[in-house]
């Protein structure tokens, strides 16, 4: 694992280097191990009030001073030598390591999602209580060593049980791996039609603060309904002509309005008849209930098109989820001057214009 912040490793605290028979550093640099045991040796024997001496601290700045002498002999006395010790560089001290390190690891790999707290008290339980000094780590500490190890913190997702289920999972490698009419593996992405609806609804955007002077409030004129619902059914090819379709209207998704969305489409595309160069179409949308009525695929077929369903639970798979995605956040970034419906609706068909074409989407998920 490679760390992302803190790439120096700090040494141990007070950790002695080797032996060095060197003259006087300078320049800031700690005296030279022969410095050190000259200066023990004048202490011990009285010099060190020598008019000499004295004149060569004063003077030269090249002997230790009577405190740095004091701390020579209490480094001795505890650990029975005068070796300078390593430089730390300003580097944090890292006091997550060893056995504590590699649970906050592990702990991390399996619960990705936990907070501070359950890491510090699994920690605690774990290992830390049955210490012959037991350890109890803060939320800045586990922070730090979280940095050092290269953990960084990300957007989550969360995946439904369903996903794992072994007849989803089976679904999903046939959409990829097998040929139609059991998968789109021997399809372009060119050919591919990826449909979806989404729903959004019209919330104010009023911002909660601003300025003003004293005893003045901020006050402007805005919306005061909430929660009203639009629907919008997307289309969108994989090809590099950005074909789409749309519909955005105050509904809900229906067999009807499903089924009148997807003529349009057929319409607009023709009857496939790949001799006189109208290629066959493929359509693919997740698995909603609707969506499998007879009706919809054979309108598809009748006109000599294919479908072909995602995986269920692996929404990944669908192009059109990202697209949604880039809507939701060009969205966010023009929620303050969306004030009516008449609004969100220009954005909405703006910011879905503004895409060149979708291939790249199809490619993200594995289309080719």
């Amino acid at each position: 694992m490679v760390a992302t912040k803190n790439p120096r490793r700090r040494p141990g605290v007070r950790s002695a280097v080797p032996v060095q028979r060197l003259p006087w550093l300078g320049c800031g640099q700690a005296y030279s191990h022969d410095t050190r045991e000259l200066t023990m040796l004048i202490k011990h024997t009285g010099l060190d009030v020598h008019p000499s001496i004295q004149w060569i601290r004063e003077h030269r700045k090249r002997f230790p001073s009577a405190r740095t002498i004091r701390r020579y002999r209490q480094r001795y006395r505890e650990l029975g030598h005068l070796r300078r010790f390593k430089p730390q560089g300003n580097v944090r001290a890292t006091v997550l390591r060893g056995t504590d390190g590699l649970l906050l690891v592990w702990y991390r790999i399996i619960y990705p999602k936990a907070t501070g707290a359950e890491v510090s008290a699994f920690l605690w339980n774990s290992y830390g209580r049955f210490l012959p000094e037991p350890r109890f780590y803060d939320l800045s500490q586990i922070s730090r060593a979280e940095d050092y190890f290269g953990l960084s913190r990300k957007r989550s997702s969360t995946t439904a049980y369903q996903a794992r289920l072994q007849h989803n999972i089976r679904k999903r490698v046939m959409f990829w791996t097998l040929p139609y009419p059991f998968g789109v593996s021997d399809i372009r992405a060119e050919d591919m039609i990826d449909f979806d609806e989404a729903a959004f609804f019209l919330e104010t955007a009023n911002r909660s603060s601003g300025k003003a002077y004293i005893n003045c409030r901020v006050r402007e004129h805005g919306p005061y309904g909430h929660s009203e619902r639009w629907n919008m059914m997307l289309a969108i090819s994989g090809g590099q002509d950005g074909l789409r379709w749309s519909r955005f209207r105050r509904d809900n998704c229906n067999l009807l309005t499903l089924s009148e969305f997807i003529e349009s489409i057929l319409d607009d595309i023709g009857d496939a008849d790949p001799e006189n160069g109208i290629r066959r179409r493929c359509f693919t949308m997740d698995n909603l209930y609707v969506h499998h009525n007879p009706l919809i695929a054979q309108m598809i077929f009748a006109r000599g098109h294919r479908l072909a369903f995602r995986a269920p639970y692996y929404p990944v798979d669908g192009p059109i989820e990202y697209v949604f995605n880039t809507l939701q956040q060009a969205l966010t970034r023009r929620l303050y001057l969306i004030i009516h419906h008449h609004d969100l609706y220009n954005h909405v068909h703006a910011i879905v214009g503004s895409i060149d074409n979708f291939a790249p989407y199809f490619h993200n998920v594995g289309f080719r």
